[in-house]
């Protein structure tokens, strides 16, 4: 059985996407920006004038503009359709032929995973599921092109129950 991976969400928002570099820009001029609040509050404190907010405030609304920029899109009428719709592990199975089985056959099986057959894939499913959908780590630099679509097929009969 394979070991769950802990991932955080920053982690995730900074590894992921065309704007990765972006998203580590905002949140260092956030954080800045409100490191500099707590440090001018303290200044007019000691100095006995207002205390000024006005960084507080730009950094709070830089974090939740960007909490809203990488925000998922809402499902569009065909992905909920699509979602409605039970997988079957054939559907399963034939992506992880066309994906996943020249690496994981009972000839070579990486990582002692093998997925040739249905009791197989059955029996790695928490593994198939965390590495393919969730980590997105597999198959490996993407040698094989699998789609989001095949991922989202993988991730829907997983949490329908991997039947």
């Amino acid at each position: 059985m394979a070991r769950p991976t802990s991932i955080t969400v920053p982690t995730m928002a900074c590894s992921q996407g065309p704007h990765n570099w972006a998203v580590l820009v905002l949140l260092m001029l956030a954080g800045a920006l409100i490191r500099h609040s707590f440090v001018a509050r303290h200044k007019a404190h000691v100095q006995g004038r207002r205390t000024p907010w006005e960084h507080a405030v730009v950094g709070t609304l830089v974090l939740v503009g960007l909490a809203l920029w990488m925000a998922p899109p809402p499902p569009s009428a065909a992905a909920r359709a699509a979602a409605a719709q039970p997988v079957t592990l054939a559907q399963v199975q034939a992506v992880v032929e066309q994906r996943c089985v020249m690496c994981h056959n009972a000839q070579l099986a990486q990582k002692n995973v093998a997925l040739h057959t249905p009791e197989l894939l059955r029996q790695h499913a928490q593994a198939v599921y965390q590495q393919v959908a969730v980590l997105r780590l597999m198959p490996l630099n993407n040698a094989t092109q699998i789609t989001d679509e095949e991922r989202a097929l993988v991730k829907r009969w997983f949490e329908s129950g991997a039947r």
